[in-house]
């Protein structure tokens, strides 16, 4: 016979599952609108993968007996854990996680009602160390493309582990010399098993927040062995500092096209090292080429970006526009173009900030939606970026 118990346990677990239902919806219906603008610019073109670790604190509750207690939140001690995940590719990594979860548990209330000299409370703590192995899929990447500059992003979560029980209150040893309630106290491993949702949030480059909503099950009986019901079910909710180690919080490096024999050309005619001149107002003979549909850097163009740091800590008066440009052929999407000439032009500023040492406060990025160097057929590699002279700090425009 179902009994109360197993009912209010049954009805949390619905509960949580419609609300996890309901976030999920409410994600893609939300970036729905996002989609076609980032499947054009963020093609899936990556290699290498992305390390991270994070710790983080949070709360671990139980969705058994000691969820009948409308105050029993009130009563939580908090959780922590550490982490440390690999990312292969922008949509699945592993990760591995260690914790401490505090629980504070709870009799039943026909053993509390009875004998309440006994039970007092009826709230005892314990203590659970848990190592698990999960599976992220990012669901956000999966439907609308990889975003280096995305400020938040979704992911599932699945897997299994270990948890050992300990430190239980030592009132229960006094509730054990009774029938009414006993609890297996002893510090016991139990398997385990969950799946969650995960949200992103992004801090800075290397860092983010990832929130998550987790449902746990076990087989264990540290919530009272009265009905031989070993099965249970626990709710973390958490909140996780993590830093990422490799290319930032860009994750993902871009896969440099391979070269084929009409690409060299291209690639060597802007691989020649000119003898620049000052010349305010005008562009520099040195451009930054791109492949066409992308907006990162290759060894190519990174050392070009070295000549203009090179003149410019030749001249300290100047200060550069950096003019990134769209594709040889115009796809008639004008968002699209001006966001890739835009992106182009941060990257570039970006390298030459972070590997050559210049001051951002002599770059502005700018862009303009014509080709900087139009060729009669189509080419993979193609002049993108361009610099202008001005004096003193940037110019607004």
């Amino acid at each position: 016979m179902t009994t109360k118990k197993n009912l209010q346990h049954n009805n949390s677990l619905r509960t949580f599952v419609l609300g996890i239902m309901a976030l999920t919806a409410c994600f893609f219906l939300g970036n729905e609108a996002m989609a076609q603008s980032y499947q054009k610019m963020y093609a899936p073109k990556h290699k290498g993968g992305d390390f991270y670790m994070g710790a983080g604190i949070g709360f671990s509750q139980s969705l058994a007996e000691n969820a009948v207690k409308s105050d029993f939140i009130m009563h939580q001690i908090p959780s922590a854990d550490v982490l440390i995940g690999y990312n292969f590719n922008p949509y699945f990594g592993l990760r591995l996680t260690g914790g401490l979860n505090c629980q504070t548990s709870r009799c039943s209330n026909a053993a509390h009602k009875a004998m309440p000299d006994v039970y007092g409370n009826g709230r005892y703590n314990f203590y659970c160390l848990t190592g698990t192995l999960s599976g992220i899929v990012n669901v956000t990447n999966m439907f609308f493309g990889y975003d280096s500059e995305r400020p938040v992003s979704w992911a599932l979560m699945f897997g299994g582990g270990y948890l050992s029980t300990f430190g239980f209150s030592k009132k229960i040893n006094g509730w054990n010399e009774y029938p009414y309630y006993p609890v297996d106290g002893k510090n016991k491993g139990y398997g385990t098993g969950y799946a969650g949702i995960q949200c992103n949030v992004r801090l800075s480059r290397p860092s983010e927040l990832a929130i998550e909503v987790r449902t746990n099950a076990t087989d264990n009986k540290y919530n009272g062995v009265w009905n031989q019901n070993h099965l249970d079910f626990y709710l973390d909710l958490m909140v996780n500092y993590i830093y990422h180690f490799r290319n930032g919080q860009k994750l993902y490096k871009f896969e440099v096209p391979k070269k084929v024999a009409y690409v060299d050309p291209v690639l060597r005619d802007n691989s020649d090292e000119y003898t620049e001149t000052l010349r305010y107002g005008e562009s520099m003979q040195t451009t930054i080429p791109f492949y066409a549909g992308f907006y990162y850097l290759n060894d190519v163009s990174t050392k070009r970006a070295g000549i203009v740091a090179k003149f410019l800590k030749e001249n300290p008066q100047v200060s550069l526009k950096v003019v990134g440009h769209p594709d040889v052929i115009d796809d008639q999407d004008v968002e699209y173009n001006k966001m890739l000439a835009q992106k182009r032009a941060e990257a570039v500023i970006d390298i030459l900030v972070e590997k050559y040492r210049v001051s951002r406060h002599r770059l502005q990025a700018t862009y303009d939606d014509t080709v900087l160097q139009p060729f009669k057929t189509v080419r993979d590699w193609v002049p993108a970026v361009n610099f202008i002279m001005v004096s003193g700090a940037a110019e607004e425009e």
